[in-house]
């Protein structure tokens, strides 16, 4: 599968509605709906309850469509919009208007303590705050937002927030998702840590481009989905000792996480159990122990 930058993202956007005719309000539509069935099939949606959490840009107006997706199935929604409701426009505006005609609870946000009542009634959170095009350090009563959906211990469904595209940097504060959906494309930064590991489980949806669009030649870059780990490369390190586990265990996984296929590892048998915890996808070699020396004083 390509894996596209920020800049490319938003070409295959521009593209999608001047070569094929696909208006953003569709590719909005299409977005929230693959975010609603990834609630629906990870988590269910009748009879629960959801906070949703939008910004003020193109990612309030995905939310604001998964918030009438959910409703539309039975879903409890309060939409709590981060920011000023008024900069909202073109199809964000759209459907925002449209989720004010329904029985749906929208409160603007003051600070976080006056929707923390909302998050804690709450069976799962919807984080529509930003986009992968963040470019800023993320602060004020959107970062204090963002930490206590993080420690609210509630499922967290993200677009994702606080996470640059390009990087997998995190700007400033971000939402540690269980289950993250991205739109046309994996971004690099869903790639890279942290934002890999703030991703949580990735779905990937095409929201109607056609395969000639998001398999073009001009993105370079793919994840080798579909090799074998014998083909990716293998190599064997002799690392640690009783008392040093980080670095044989970040060694070996380092090797994977660039794209490595096969990672072997030679420590002492004493420590290869605790490694083994952390780095299941690592063949260890475990070796016997030298005696300690002791240094004369």
């Amino acid at each position: 599968m390509k894996i596209s930058s920020v800049a490319q993202m938003r070409d295959l956007d521009r593209t999608a509605v001047e070569r094929f005719g696909i208006e953003d309000k569709l590719l909005m539509e299409n977005a929230g709906l693959a975010t609603c069935n990834v609630v629906q099939s990870e988590f269910g949606i009748k009879g629960r309850k959801f906070a949703v959490f939008c910004g003020v840009g193109n990612n309030g107006g995905d939310g604001c469509v998964v918030a009438r997706k959910l409703h539309s199935n039975g879903g409890d929604v309060k939409v709590l919009i981060v920011g000023n409701p008024g900069r909202l426009a073109g199809s964000a505006r759209m459907n925002f208007d449209i989720i004010k005609k329904l029985p749906i609870e929208i409160r603007e946000i003051v600070d976080a303590d006056s929707v923390r009542a909302y998050v804690l009634d709450s069976d799962g959170i919807v984080d529509a705050i930003f986009g992968t095009g963040l470019a800023r350090d993320v602060e004020g009563v959107y970062r204090d937002v963002i930490e206590m959906i993080n420690d609210s211990g509630k499922p967290v469904f993200s677009v994702p927030s606080g996470v640059n595209g390009d990087t997998g940097m995190v700007m400033g504060a971000a939402v540690k998702a269980d289950y993250t959906v991205t739109f046309g494309l994996p971004k690099v930064g869903n790639m890279l840590f942290p934002g890999y590991a703030l991703c949580g489980k990735l779905y990937v949806t095409h929201i109607s481009f056609p395969p000639s669009h998001y398999n073009d030649d001009s993105i370079k870059v793919e994840i080798n989905a579909d090799a074998h780990k014998g083909d990716l490369g293998n190599a064997l390190f002799i690392a640690g000792a009783a008392g040093y586990l980080g670095a044989p265990y970040f060694s070996a996984f380092s090797f994977m996480k660039a794209g490595g296929g096969y990672a072997r590892l030679a420590s002492p048998r004493s420590i290869t159990s605790f490694i083994a915890d952390k780095g299941s996808e690592i063949v260890f070699i475990p070796q016997e122990s030298l005696p300690e020396i002791k240094m004369p004083c």
